[in-house]
């Protein structure tokens, strides 16, 4: 839990700041961002995850910032996104007159647009984060002890099914509820603020 929240927390501020300036920068620096971005994207997460932590050790802060690295470009160009839908609105246009700098618009009046979207994917991400973590740990590559995982745990169990297959169960069972209920909560957030489907 811990590993995803501070790897999602990190991801989730590099992202929305790369965002934010490739979608109301200048047009050559977001196409720039973008194939940096796409770059990131289209790399096998799971094979490079394995090399990264085989070659530097694993360790707490060595796994944060693979998860990290990987979810970056899912967060910036969903930010991207919203932010170009809203550059040319005309709040922003007004502020744009009245002389806003670059950054009054973009923390300002741009921000608070885009953490509605950004809040529904990242309670989203969450349980594939505990997931990624609990199978790394499992293999011996992630969390390594005194650190307590549900991946190492779910190992440790995983010796003794045989003889005592509740060790397993109760290793596992963490791992299911917190996925469900991040997935939950996910879709709650998503029903209040999207005006779409918002009821009441």
């Amino acid at each position: 839990m811990g590993v995803a929240l501070l790897s999602i927390g990190i991801a989730v501020v590099a992202g929305t700041l790369i965002g934010l300036v490739a979608g109301y920068g200048p047009r050559w620096l977001g196409m720039l961002l973008l194939l940096v971005l796409d770059t990131i994207s289209s790399l096998p997460m799971i094979m490079f995850a394995l090399a990264v932590l085989t070659l530097l050790g694993p360790g707490l802060w060595t796994l944060v910032g693979t998860i990290a690295f990987f979810t970056i470009p899912g967060y910036a160009r969903l930010v991207r996104a919203q932010t170009l839908a809203l550059r040319d609105s005309p709040f922003i246009q007004a502020e744009r007159s009245m002389g806003a700098g670059f950054p009054r618009i973009l923390f300002i009046h741009l921000l608070p647009n885009v953490i509605g979207p950004l809040l529904v994917v990242m309670t989203m991400d969450i349980p594939v984060v505990i997931g990624l973590e609990a199978g790394l740990s499992f293999l011996g590559i992630g969390i390594q002890p005194p650190t307590p995982s549900w991946g190492s745990m779910l190992n440790d169990g995983f010796v003794f099914i045989r003889n005592t297959p509740l060790l397993v169960v109760f290793s596992g069972l963490p791992i299911v509820l917190a996925t469900l209920s991040f997935t939950f909560l996910g879709e709650a957030l998503r029903e209040r603020l999207d005006p779409a489907t918002r009821r009441g």
